[in-house]
């Protein structure tokens, strides 16, 4: 009688444990973004950008957040000073340097208010599959953003996926990427195709 109690004992111990570890991956609880989007003070992934002129990639500052509305997708922007973006894609030092400042007068505004750039909603990750945890793909949310002239006048840069997605691999903290830029807004080029790296 003993024997068999302790056999029977064996047996729901084990399904039990079997159903405890018995998870199904879903793609919402991954929360892909959170590895490039740190709830630190004052975080940046990391940011580059590939300069074509000199070959090498130039780091930059840029605050990244997980967008409220999606967890899979990161922004950038201050949230530290309500109303204040950030560095984004590099926007903010690339359209003041001297290149864009003579050629197009794009020069940014330097008032804090509108200096830096906001991209509510900028890449989004895409598991390899649903129970990958750790590569995928990044793809570009296609928008148009505003920015501000130091005369107060706006004009437009349109950012979208270029040719292939990018690449992301949790385990190595890298995602990397390339942007397509529609400079044609202020007489710039059509497309620009820029590189990226983040690394958490």
């Amino acid at each position: 009688m003993s024997r068999n109690i302790l056999i029977m004992m064996a047996v729901v111990t084990f399904l039990g444990c079997k159903k405890e570890y018995d998870v199904q991956p879903t793609y919402a609880s991954l929360q892909l973004a959170n590895t490039w989007a740190q709830n630190q003070p004052y975080y940046s992934p990391h940011p580059q950008i590939y300069i074509d002129s000199t070959g090498i990639w130039k780091p930059f500052i840029s605050f990244s957040f997980v967008s409220a509305s999606d967890p899979s997708v990161i922004g950038f922007t201050n949230p530290y000073v309500p109303g204040k973006g950030t560095d984004a894609l590099y926007m903010n030092a690339m359209y003041a340097n001297a290149y864009y400042t003579s050629r197009y007068n794009v020069n940014i505004s330097a008032d804090s208010g509108t200096y830096n750039t906001i991209i509510p909603q900028c890449f989004k990750f895409i598991p390899k599959s649903a129970d990958s945890t750790t590569t995928g793909t990044v793809v570009v949310l296609p928008q148009v953003i505003t920015l501000t002239r130091k005369d107060r006048t706006k004009y437009q840069v349109s950012i979208a996926p270029s040719t292939q997605p990018g690449t992301y691999n949790t385990k190595t903290g890298v995602f990397e990427i390339e942007v397509l830029f529609d400079e044609s807004n202020f007489g710039g080029p059509k497309e620009v195709r820029r590189k990226y790296k983040f690394t958490s």
